[in-house]
């Protein structure tokens, strides 16, 4: 999983309850976990865990290992929310989605799960070179409209979506152009909340309107949201909102309308019909947003 460091602030807004930093020292390189992954270097820390390069000691094949965090192992929702990453990965079977392979408990107590190794670099570090080329944007996007659609039939929703989480495998032989990781808050749907207050959870310059503002109706409206925000910045080289604070930016999603998307080279650049999808996945309602993630691929697909 050839992920780059984040920082807790880019995984979680706000959290009235925990406030997770990554200051744990604990090393796992060397354990063999379940008998069988070997764990080698670390590739990316979050706020709540790290994830580390493993290999099977059978056939050597590489996979990576989410660890959870020593010190917030005992905190029974994030124990939760964590197994219910697993969980939710698990169901997935799709060549866009990450693909779990086992989870379990270090004997020290800390959960873990096991899912393929991605070769590649996160759709961030693409987006720091600038916009994208208009047909190369249709293609990541429309892989990634297609993984979303397998978990939302599988009523999960990402709600975290974000360049960091999307992964671009280097390998031709790949069975996918992205792989979508990191379900970490996503939740089933009909799934009890994990916490009974008012928490907001998300990354403020890609969160929906409803996500910023605490709402309990999230359904995959919330990721078409998301995921027009990453098309307006594949396509312009900037956000729709920018703001100082985390608090000012959850204000914008709220109440701001954004500029018509437009490319550095011109608004004429780009076909009408993509501004349109791209604007109304942003629709602040998420009733005026295409009906769902199939709706947004079909109109990918029809575009060109």
């Amino acid at each position: 999983m050839n992920w780059e460091m984040t920082t807790p602030s880019e995984i979680t807004t706000v959290d009235a309850h925990v406030r997770v930093t990554a200051t744990s020292t604990v090393s796992h390189r060397g354990r063999i976990l379940l008998g069988r992954f070997r764990l080698g270097a670390v590739i990316s820390r979050g706020g709540m865990g790290s994830v580390y390069m493993a290999r099977d000691i059978h056939n050597g094949a590489r996979y990576a290992a989410k660890i959870l965090r020593n010190d917030v192992t005992l905190i029974p929702r994030v124990r939760e929310r964590f197994l219910l990453e697993a969980q939710t990965m698990k169901g997935i079977r799709h060549p866009s989605v990450v693909k779990i392979e086992d989870v379990g408990e270090t004997s020290g107590g800390e959960l873990f799960f096991i899912m393929e190794y991605v070769n590649g670099p996160p759709l961030r570090r693409l987006l720091r070179s600038g916009p994208l080329e208009t047909d190369r944007m249709r293609l990541l996007t429309a892989s990634i409209a297609e993984g979303l659609c397998a978990a939302h039939a599988n009523g999960v929703i990402h709600r975290d979506l974000k360049p960091e989480n999307i992964l671009i495998p280097r390998d031709r032989q790949a069975d996918s152009i992205v792989k979508i990781v990191d379900f970490g808050i996503a939740r089933l749907l009909g799934t009890p909340r994990i916490t009974t207050t008012r928490q907001v959870l998300g990354t403020p310059s890609y969160i929906s309107p409803e996500q910023a503002m605490g709402s309990d109706v999230i359904d995959d409206k919330t990721d078409i949201y998301s995921l027009g925000v990453i098309m307006y910045e594949m396509l312009s080289g900037r956000l729709p909102f920018s703001g100082a604070t985390p608090e000012e930016l959850l204000e914008r999603h709220i109440r701001s309308v954004p500029d018509l998307l437009c490319a550095p080279q011109g608004c004429a650049s780009l076909h009408p019909a993509m501004v349109q999808l791209v604007m109304s996945c942003l629709e602040k309602s998420p009733k005026n947003r295409p009906d769902n993630m199939v709706s947004v691929l079909k109109a990918l697909e029809e575009i060109f």
